[in-house]
């Protein structure tokens, strides 16, 4: 089955970074994967490529966090150097945290911010230049949640972040969608 697309899904070794993998396989025009999360979760990214791999598409895996720009960076020339290309970055990876506002630590708030906004960030980046590189255009999906329009209780910092994801999302867009080629 020769593929048209390649993605890249960030958070994708589980829930719903794997359903959006699996369903990829399944695309009827063909889309190849690459699946980046954090080390310690290399027995699920091989479950997931092996998954991928039995539907007949090519599939990779890759340790990384997202928090780190370098790690992003490397995730991006990898893809592109095994699969060939990078069409579809789906910037999956993110965390919740349930804690009242006054009960939440400025390292609770940080790692929030660094996963779902700061990795997001990086996702976008990299994946945006590499999309312009190839001069082909390509899609970048950043994971939001309802929490990014309405607040809720007990969860400020991820709310924040949402928030956080939908604007950079929105300025991204209008950024990258009068050019045409990303």
């Amino acid at each position: 089955m020769p593929s048209n697309r390649v993605a890249l899904i960030t958070g994708g070794a589980q829930g719903i970074g794997e359903a959006i993998a699996i369903r990829f396989a399944e695309d009827p025009s063909g889309i190849d994967v690459a699946l980046l999360d954090v080390k310690g979760k290399e027995s699920l990214l091989v479950n997931v490529v092996r998954h991928i791999e039995a539907k007949g598409r090519k599939a990779i895996w890759i340790t990384g966090d997202v928090t780190i720009e370098e790690d992003v960076k490397a995730a991006v020339d990898k893809t592109v150097a095994e699969l060939g290309s990078l069409d579809i970055m789906v910037a999956n990876a993110g965390v919740t945290l349930f804690k009242p506002f006054v009960d939440t630590t400025t390292e609770d708030w940080t790692r929030v911010h660094s996963i779902n906004v700061q990795g997001l960030m990086y996702c976008y980046k990299y994946s945006a230049s590499q999309m312009i590189k190839q001069g082909k255009g390509g899609r970048i999906i950043g994971a939001g949640s309802g929490a990014g329009k309405r607040g809720n209780q007990n969860m400020t910092a991820y709310s924040a972040s949402k928030f956080a994801v939908r604007g950079l999302t929105q300025a991204t867009v209008y950024v990258y969608i009068t050019t045409e080629t990303c």
